[in-house]
């Protein structure tokens, strides 16, 4: 049974309580005053709680004054530890605080007490004595208010190991932007100029957006997606937006910006004339953004050829980025995951399916998957009551079945395409 990390509701008071009742006489919980808990959540305390089939499985919460926390309650029922739990209300709580402008959160545990772990893998320092755990925030309540106005979040590093297989694309951007931007130490002594403004472009739906999400997570900076669709849709608002968002995020000392269909906001302006407005905007913010120091722009296009040359020149992007349809290492890391959570019976092979599936994008095989599924779902639901298991398996006919009736989202000829665009434009 899977868990879900949610905010503290009234509605939750009776099975936190519960949950404290049952753990406060275990010796490896902190002491917890109930009575007082309950005053601080009906007085408005930061809490958050662990659902799992409808029951509170885990709580944490803490009390603010100024711009300090101090955790109140940590608990998690016995038989749901070690299960990230934890981690999982930390980041949660640490979510919640910072938005209430909290730059250090503290928390005290006896020795062995459930949690300690948890704080650790938070990046919590402990102080020496009786364990003190405190954590500075690494953003100013202002850059809060900038990364809530446009629509921001905090990632996790583990959004990396989502772009399965794509070792070719992993690699070049793991050498040529994480690795750089996480040392950039070394990268000035050796001469090496941290990228500034990346272009990633290929076929819809390789993981573009994927990755500008993973290298945020890697990186530890804060991730906006910039969507010209939500902004105004006449040309010179547009404009104004663009350069009051580029201004506004350039004042954080770390950000990866993301905008993408960038071929839409920046076409040559030969083709669509009312877009002058918006490419000369970009013409002048760029190259002011990639003087800050710890900023990362990242533009994602489906049409690189459509661009505007003026924006794709060396000064303005440091580096182009052709990501392509999954190979068939990387179709077979994709199949991997994908029948991870399925019931499969006998022979069924990842790689023999990679090999079937040329041109299939994480996201066609994540539909062939589910559509084979849907198949034993409904054959184990006909077969219901008739006591043989062997119809509650996804067998190899059912992906065979699943695999003709889905079309590869990338045909040879757009991949043709794809390759003499790397040809021509990838700069790395």
């Amino acid at each position: 049974m899977d868990y879900k990390i949610c905010d503290f509701t009234p509605t939750d008071l009776g099975a936190i309580v519960q949950l404290l009742q049952t753990v406060r006489s275990q010796s490896d919980s902190a002491p917890v005053d109930i009575a007082d808990f309950i005053a601080n959540a009906q007085e408005g305390a930061t809490a958050v709680v662990a659902l799992a089939g409808g029951s509170v499985v885990g709580v944490a919460s803490a009390r603010v004054s100024g711009d300090r926390a101090w955790t109140q309650v940590f608990a998690i029922a016995q038989q749901w530890r070690n299960r990230g739990i934890g981690s999982a209300l930390t980041r949660r709580l640490e979510e919640r605080l910072m938005h209430q402008g909290v730059r250090k959160i503290c928390a005290l545990f006896g020795p062995g007490q459930v949690g300690q772990q948890a704080l650790l893998n938070r990046g919590f320092v402990p102080n020496p004595g009786m364990l003190l755990y405190e954590k500075s925030l690494s953003l100013e309540p202002s850059d809060i208010r900038i990364i809530d106005k446009w629509g921001g979040q905090i990632l996790e590093g583990d959004l990396w190991n989502k772009a399965a297989g794509m070792e070719r694309e992993k690699a070049l951007i793991d050498g040529r932007i994480v690795a750089p931007l996480s040392d950039p130490v070394l990268a000035e002594r050796i001469g090496l100029r941290p990228p500034a403004t990346v272009m990633m472009f290929g076929p819809p739906g390789t993981g573009k957006t994927t990755f500008a999400r993973a290298v945020a997570g890697r990186l530890g900076w804060p991730f906006v997606e910039l969507l010209p669709s939500k902004m105004s849709s006449t040309d010179g608002t547009l404009a104004n937006e663009l350069r009051e968002a580029l201004a506004e995020l350039g004042q954080l000392d770390h950000v990866v910006i993301f905008i993408d269909e960038f071929d839409e906001i920046a076409p040559a302006r030969e083709s669509r004339p009312a877009s002058v407005g918006v490419v000369n905007q970009l013409l002048k913010s760029i190259p002011d953004l990639r003087q800050r120091p710890g900023k990362l722009l990242i533009c994602a296009t489906n049409f690189i050829r459509a661009i505007d040359p003026a924006v794709m020149r060396p000064g303005r992007f440091d580096l182009l980025i052709g990501i392509g349809p999954p190979d068939t290492a990387a179709r077979t890391a994709l199949w991997e995951r994908a029948i991870a959570s399925l019931q499969l019976g006998p022979g069924v092979s990842a790689s023999a399916l990679a090999d079937q599936c040329r041109g299939f994008t994480p996201g066609d095989i994540d539909l062939a998957a589910q559509r084979a599924a849907a198949d034993a779902f409904a054959r184990a639901r006909m077969g219901a009551g008739g006591g043989s298991d062997q119809a509650a398996v996804v067998t190899r006919e059912d992906l065979a079945s699943a695999l003709q009736r889905t079309k590869a989202s990338i045909t040879p000829s757009i991949h043709e395409s794809f390759e003499a665009e790397v040809e021509s434009f990838e700069r790395v």
